[in-house]
């Protein structure tokens, strides 16, 4: 059995408001540990106080610019405060996020490599899924054969990307460019580690490519020839401001921005919809995850019918969390309870 681990982080504004953010490391990526994230928290708290925020948003979020947190943290610190001022004023997340956020989002379904192909298939028309990501297993005859079958179930009912998480060599990109035809793929994501070569892959195959590893390098965000979609993970990259400042720079440069989840609950979730909703027409949201998890921590987890979800209307409150199935501790910093 697989066990995800992660923090909720719970914040009061005014002795009254009360916010909530996730932080939620992956094992074997960039990125802290628990350990790590609870650690750059206390050292947070311990050079803040809530008497030195500002009251309006950008100095609060400079005034948190100066403490080196490290990405998981600030995603949840972030989100927690957001949230806490959303509960304060009674509007949804996406209200401050963007100048007309959606009431609904598109959604890519998401296959795994280890599952069974034609139950996953049906269930992800079953919900109505336009576009489905694909994960790969890395060699590139056996991707070739998996993607076929896909594409014979699926027949044209729904487009699909591969993710290939620079598994392949660029030979391989080549190959399996070679074999499939490449009107039926939208895009290929991080197929080979050189991603220079991106431009030069797509004058060759056609294939447009998605960048998601690579946009923590420096070069990856300058490449615009043959690349269609960044594919961004705020709790990875940082939070929902840099999220946000990609989201600017990708609708700028004609890049499609894909809001992708690093397996949160639905308390991260909720803020990942959010985030889609705000960003609007330039966005979709790679956020199929939930169904992997045995059990929730919202009551009434969020669901995706004719491949879209819909966006809370409210923020979330004390009331929408399974408290029961979290483990309670005493932060020694601060003396309060936090919940993990």
């Amino acid at each position: 059995m697989r066990l995800r681990e992660g923090i909720i982080l719970s914040l009061t504004l005014d002795n009254q408001w009360q916010g909530f953010g996730e932080i939620a490391p992956l094992q074997g990526l960039e990125g802290g540990e628990i350990e790590e994230c609870l650690n750059n928290l206390k050292e947070f708290a311990k050079g803040l106080t809530v008497q030195e925020f500002p009251d309006e948003l950008d100095g609060l979020f400079r005034q948190i610019d100066l403490c080196p947190l490290i990405p998981e943290a600030r995603f949840g610190l972030e989100t927690a405060l957001y949230s806490a001022i959303a509960r304060k004023l009674q509007k949804p997340l996406s209200y401050f996020w963007g100048k007309s956020p959606s009431s609904a989002i598109m959604v890519n379904g998401l296959l795994q490599e280890e599952e069974p192909l034609g139950q996953a298939v049906n269930d992800l028309l079953r919900k109505g899924f336009q576009s489905i990501k694909v994960k790969a297993i890395g060699a590139v005859k056996k991707d070739v054969e998996r993607v076929g079958a896909v594409l014979k179930l699926l027949n044209n009912r729904a487009r699909i990307h591969l993710d290939v998480n620079q598994r392949w060599s660029y030979d391989d990109a080549l190959y399996f460019a070679s074999v499939i035809d490449p009107k039926q793929i939208e895009y290929l994501e991080e197929p080979f580690q050189d991603i220079e070569r991106a431009s030069e892959f797509f004058r060759k195959t056609g294939i447009a490519l998605a960048l998601d590893e690579s946009l923590l390098g420096e070069k990856a965000a300058t490449i615009r020839e043959g690349v269609k979609a960044w594919v961004v993970k705020p709790t990875l990259r940082g939070g929902i401001r840099k999220a946000l400042a990609m989201a600017g720079e990708a609708k700028k440069s004609g890049i499609q921005m894909v809001v992708s989840s690093s397996f949160e609950s639905g308390i991260g979730l909720c803020s990942l919809i959010h985030l889609t909703a705000a960003i609007n027409g330039n966005c979709r949201a790679g956020i199929d995850t939930s169904k992997y998890f045995e059990k929730d921590l919202l009551k009434e987890p969020f669901l995706i019918q004719e491949g879209k979800m819909a966006v809370p209307n409210k923020p979330l409150s004390e009331g929408d969390i399974r408290f029961e199935s979290l483990k309670i501790y005493a932060d020694s910093v601060s003396g309060k309870n936090k919940r993990a």
